[in-house]
């Protein structure tokens, strides 16, 4: 695996000799607090929109549009959109489902998350094969907003300077 560096280096080694190490965890947490709550709101959004990140849905099929009235994705009953959140736990930040979050069925939300974002082949026990596509709508958004990310956690540590 190779790791990439970006940004000023030098510049942050100088403000991590002068930092105190309490002084960085805040400001990490902070920065990390801000990224969580951006790409929840935005992912949320490009779900409302149908595009995340501004990749548009694949269509669903007719005979889905049927089933539920609705030619939405992943808006059925609102569960999937209720159950994306971030979770902060010092300087890292969780955004997506939660394991055992749970819908009206019983079912997993994360499970169902996993099949959204990256499709699936259900063998059904009649015989009929379902083919769901790749919804993703975490990913694209993520990727989308990295350089704001980046932003964010630069804006962080080298405030600490002042």
């Amino acid at each position: 695996m190779r790791t990439v560096k970006y940004g000023d280096w030098k510049r942050l080694e100088r403000v991590l000799k002068n930092c105190l190490p309490a002084r960085m965890e805040k400001a990490l947490n902070r920065a990390a607090t801000k990224c969580a709550l951006l790409l929840v709101r935005e992912i949320k959004k490009g779900i409302k929109a149908q595009a995340p990140g501004g990749k548009t849905f694949t269509p669903l099929a007719e005979a889905t549009i049927e089933k539920k009235g609705s030619s939405k994705a992943l808006i059925d009953t609102g569960f999937l959109l209720s159950a994306i959140t971030q979770k902060i736990v010092s300087d890292k930040a969780f955004v997506g489902l939660l394991r055992g979050t749970r819908n009206n069925d019983g079912e997993e939300i994360v499970n169902i998350g996993a099949i959204m974002e990256f499709g699936a082949t259900i063998q059904m026990p009649s015989g009929a094969t379902i083919v769901i596509p790749a919804r993703p709508f975490l990913h694209p958004v993520m990727e989308k907003y990295l350089p704001e990310i980046k932003a964010i956690f630069a804006e962080e540590i080298f405030g600490l300077m002042h």
